[in-house]
């Protein structure tokens, strides 16, 4: 390659490398004096212009507290893009790092607001809650007082059971025995039998020879008693 054709070649490299620096620097330093700011209250509303000067047209008005994004600042007017996108000139001495008092009192009394609302909330659902437990308390103690009450209940349930089972147990036994006892019963009963018949028979004996004696007896005493009369008549 010839020296001139090497020369130009760098010339275009150089160039390159410039210009790429200078949008590069352009860019970060757009982008490192962007910063956000809020209205302030130092007046009522913001103008928003399309140039740097009251003479441009008015885009927008903009109220206390509204943010902004500033671009750039000339000559005491500032650039701003608005978070809908549009872009704009201000007053720069209208703009504040922190948002305005105005704004985050009344910010503040809407959260105060809204937290009065949530504790009411709050205590209204804790003391749904408090009831709620109160009635729970109150049924688990009645579950409980049933718990014992049923507790108790088989506790006597089981005794009356062991007391069953051995009135079963004994009537198991005694239907066991039973026809035993029935045999002796009735052997019992025919002893019984048979001795009241021998006692009649004992007794119709004696009555009898009672009887048998009386008429013999009376035989003979009659007969002592017929002589006499039968020599009286001889």
């Amino acid at each position: 390659m010839k020296k001139h054709e090497k020369l130009h070649l760098l010339r275009k490299t150089v160039l390159f490398l410039g210009l790429t620096a200078f949008f590069c620097g352009f860019f970060f330093n757009a982008k490192s004096w962007a910063q956000s700011l809020y209205v302030s209250d130092t007046t009522l509303e913001a103008i928003l212009r399309s140039g740097p000067g009251v003479s441009y047209s008015i885009i927008a008005s903009l109220p206390i507290g509204t943010r902004v994004t500033m671009i750039k600042v000339e000559k005491g007017w500032a650039e701003l893009s608005l978070p809908d996108g549009r872009t704009g000139w201000t007053l720069e001495r209208y703009l504040s790092k922190d948002p305005p008092w105005r704004f985050t009192a009344e910010k503040l009394a809407k959260e105060k607001e809204l937290l009065e609302s949530q504790i009411g909330e709050i205590e209204s659902s804790s003391g749904k809650l408090r009831e709620k437990n109160d009635r729970l308390e109150k049924e688990l103690a009645s579950l409980q007082q049933d718990l014992q009450s049923t507790s108790n209940k088989l506790e006597t349930l089981k005794k009356g059971a062991k007391n069953y089972l051995g009135l079963q147990e004994a009537h198991e036994k005694l239907s066991a025995e039973l026809p035993k006892l029935r045999e002796e019963l009735e052997e019992a009963q025919r002893t019984y039998d048979e001795l009241q018949s021998s006692a009649k028979m004992r007794w119709f004996l004696y009555g009898a020879g009672v009887m048998v004696f009386g008429w013999i007896l009376g035989r003979l005493t009659g007969g002592r008693q017929r002589r006499p009369s039968s020599q009286v008549y001889r």
